[in-house]
């Protein structure tokens, strides 16, 4: 099973979410959202409407509302046990918190997902995008990689998943502020 991060803005769903719902099922995997920050409710409206999606997982408290890592990557942190992979968008964010993830979860991290072999076999680019490779991930660890948006189409609405509320596992860390 495979969980995503949302990302947004605080008011909306980015459609990076979508992509990366393409990108999970792609792998042939049932796939949960994330969504993370305070005053979440409309956007996890947003996801639960995304094809293919189980349930979202809706993390809300004061000290999630700006997209800092270190508060975001406990929460996901919190919640991980029962999924084999976990998905980000490579954008800024993803790009900040997934590597926070893979360091706590001690496994190497997998970036910009262009295309899907199967669950633990894929193609991304290199040399600024000159020379595709393949990237073969070990399959007795957890996977967690980033999602190259500009690779996937986004995923279909239609879906009516339900979502599940659930309190920030810790507190703000004392140590990073926005």
């Amino acid at each position: 099973k495979t969980l995503i991060i949302a990302e947004h803005d605080g008011k909306t769903l980015n459609p990076s979410t979508q992509k990366c719902a393409s990108c999970a099922t792609a792998l042939g995997h049932d796939f949960d959202i994330v969504v993370i920050g305070s005053g979440i409710n409309q956007i996890a409206g947003e996801a639960v409407a995304i094809e293919g999606t189980g349930k979202v997982c809706a993390k809300d408290a004061a000290h999630l509302a700006q997209p800092v890592a270190a508060n975001h990557a406990a929460e996901v942190l919190a919640i991980a046990d029962g999924y084999s992979h976990i998905l980000g968008p490579s954008t800024t964010y993803g790009r900040d918190l997934m590597p926070r993830i893979a360091a706590l979860l001690g496994v190497n991290q997998v970036s910009d997902i262009a295309a899907v072999e199967d669950a633990y076999h894929f193609k991304r680019p290199i040399y600024a995008g000159n020379a595709i490779v393949d990237v073969h991930a070990p399959e007795n660890t957890k996977l967690v990689a980033t999602v190259r948006v500009a690779s996937w189409k986004a995923a279909d609405g239609g879906g009516s998943a339900a979502v599940e509320h659930r309190p920030a596992s810790a507190a703000a860390v004392p140590h990073t502020r926005y």
